[in-house]
């Protein structure tokens, strides 16, 4: 059968065919990828086809050819906006228009896949970025200890991108960590806190949020502090010294000088004159700068080694940590965290009772040592502790 027009349209054009099924024929423009085409799609009936024709012609009159292409879909997204736009008014907003309200959508979805494609950026290079930039910034105990911890979490999570961790699964590797008490973890927590806060950053982007802005620190409860017994400090300093191990200066320093772990780590050994009663520490970020006593049971031990310079600690805070649990191995004692300085003090406000004079000379306030250290260890205790020598 010959094809004929039936009715007359600006834009699309009705034919008969044909076709068994579908003898209606209805050609119309679209637009794709930017140029202007024609479709056909078949009809069972002329009153289909025309209708189908007239909705088709009037949009395309109204809005141009890339509109008349706009799928049921899209009509509906549209119907549910112009719903949604007056109960929003109702509340008090003025909506974007439905055109501004797309156009941002795609930028959004454009931003983040840009984002998440371009800066996946792994947990180890966000650490070793982040601890660049806070070592010029930072004293070297903080920055040894944010190397310390940060090295752990990255030999985990090295090669995971930083945005792909939750705060859940941070929080349950703190947790695991072995032998660390709360203020360990506090401490593992506010440092991966850190690096995640540097990384939110704009100019950086790797995440969108810190995944540990809702996780809250750990109660520390606060207790006396703990010393190691005359006998175990003994045991202590002479399986340093059998040994031949260079912890034995620090060791030295911290069991009968009161020295903190990071002072023995940063004071030379040729400043320190064997003869004197006492030694400067110079002042740091925590405290300022006081004069150590130099006690007998000191120099004893110190003259016990042959080093007389260099570093009292040469090795890092890991390897520190590790000839530790070995003597204390050897020693056949339990460990405790700051254990020889917090010997010290206890015997020595045992043994001088004078709590002023102890916090000078321990860099601490006199609140600390009265609060913390008093009345803790007889004065016959701190007599036989501070008469430990090192036997051949």
């Amino acid at each position: 059968m010959a094809s004929k027009r039936k009715r007359e349209f600006t834009h699309c054009k009705v034919t008969a065919t044909s076709h068994p099924r579908a003898p209606w024929r209805v050609s119309y423009p679209v637009e794709v990828d930017g140029v202007t085409r024609r479709k056909r799609r078949m009809f069972s009936t002329e009153q289909k086809a025309n209708d189908f024709a007239a909705e088709h012609e009037k949009d395309v009159s109204d809005y141009g050819v890339r509109f008349g292409s706009i799928t049921a879909e899209a009509r509906r997204a549209f119907d549910y906006y112009r719903d949604a736009r007056h109960d929003i008014r109702a509340d008090g907003i003025d909506p974007p228009t439905f055109e501004q309200l797309v156009m941002n959508a795609v930028a959004a979805l454009r931003r983040d896949h840009s984002d998440r494609h371009r800066n996946r950026t792994t947990i180890a290079e966000a650490v070793a970025a982040f601890l660049k930039y806070k070592e010029p910034r930072i004293g070297e105990r903080y920055t040894e200890a944010l190397k310390g911890e940060l090295g752990r979490f990255a030999k985990i999570y090295g090669t995971a991108p930083v945005d792909s961790l939750t705060g859940s699964e941070i929080e349950a590797w703190v947790c695991s960590l072995p032998s660390l008490g709360a203020l360990s973890r506090n401490k593992f927590r506010k440092s991966i806190k850190a690096l995640y806060t540097y990384g939110c950053a704009t100019d950086r982007a790797w995440c969108q949020r810190n995944p540990l802005a809702d996780i809250t620190p750990e109660k520390v409860p606060t207790t006396e502090p703990k010393a190691y017994s005359p006998d175990a400090t003994k045991a202590i300093m002479q399986a340093a010294l059998d040994r031949k191990s260079s912890l034995l200066p620090s060791l030295a320093l911290g069991f009968f000088s009161g020295l903190r772990p990071s002072e023995t780590m940063a004071i030379d050994l040729s400043v320190i004159d064997l003869t004197a009663d006492g030694f400067r520490i110079p002042g740091n970020t925590k405290t300022g700068a006081r004069i150590a006593p130099m006690t007998p049971a000191c120099k004893a031990w110190l003259g016990s080694q042959a080093r007389r310079t260099g570093k009292a600690w040469i090795g890092s805070r890991q390897e520190h940590s590790a000839e530790m649990r070995a003597i204390l191995t050897a020693a056949e004692v339990v460990g405790i965290f700051d254990g020889a300085r917090h010997s010290f003090i206890t015997y020595r406000t045992a043994e001088v009772r004078d709590v002023a004079r102890v916090a000078d000379e321990c860099g601490n306030s006199p609140n600390i040592i009265k609060k913390y250290y008093r009345e803790i260890v007889a004065a016959s205790a701190a007599l036989v502790y501070f008469a430990i020598r090192p036997e051949a």
